[in-house]
């Protein structure tokens, strides 16, 4: 079987996510626990409209800031909120072999700011990555299947002809149960030998 597209997540994949310190900070600033910020901050009628593109950046700072009585400016919250991330660079020189062989695409559930400072400051991403799948930009967040079927029709490939990489098993079974050869990120030497054994060129 030869697979066209392979689909990566983002965070817990590709890139390390540190939102503990982003938590500690806000807790800090506002007098809040942490666990009231992470209420906050995750929120269903804050995060899910904000990944899926129905609120903007600043419309989730201002439900936000109303939340926790948040001091800062949108720009200081602007530049606090996006660098939570550092590459995966034992995962990204894999992704290098794979690019000579197969096309490299997103598929993320994420937000606009996130999206923006990725690309921006981690520039190894731009030029592995053919294309990019956000949530934020299709408008339906993992494990529904239609930020699935939109990946596939934006790539214009069938679910046999792709892999998908994600490090939470949920959305790897969601992926599984449209036809689409899944794979349950561990590290990345389990990587690596799971690509192999599905018969990708490395």
């Amino acid at each position: 079987m030869h697979y066209d597209v392979v689909f990566f997540d983002l965070g817990g994949v590709v890139v390390d996510v540190e939102s503990d310190r982003l938590m500690l900070q806000v807790a800090q600033t506002t007098g809040k626990t942490i666990d009231e910020v992470q209420q906050a901050v995750y929120h269903k009628e804050l995060m899910v409209p904000f990944e899926t593109g129905h609120l903007s950046p600043k419309q989730y700072y201002a439900g936000l800031k109303e939340k926790l009585t948040l001091p800062w400016s949108y720009e200081q919250f602007e530049k606090i909120w996006s660098p939570i991330f550092t590459e995966k660079k034992d995962v990204t020189i894999i992704m290098e072999r794979l690019r000579k062989w197969h096309r490299l695409c997103t598929l993320s559930n994420t937000n606009v700011l996130h999206v923006d400072w990725l690309k921006k400051n981690i520039p190894s991403l731009t030029l592995l990555f053919h294309e990019w799948v956000a949530s934020c930009d299709v408008g339906f967040r993992k494990p529904d299947q239609r930020i699935y079927e939109a990946a596939l029709k934006q790539l214009g490939v069938r679910s046999h002809q792709v892999v998908y990489i994600d490090d939470k098993p949920e959305l790897v079974d969601a992926a599984q149960s449209l036809g689409i050869r899944s794979i349950r990120f561990e590290s990345s030497q389990q990587l690596e030998r799971d690509l192999q054994a599905v018969g990708l060129n490395l």
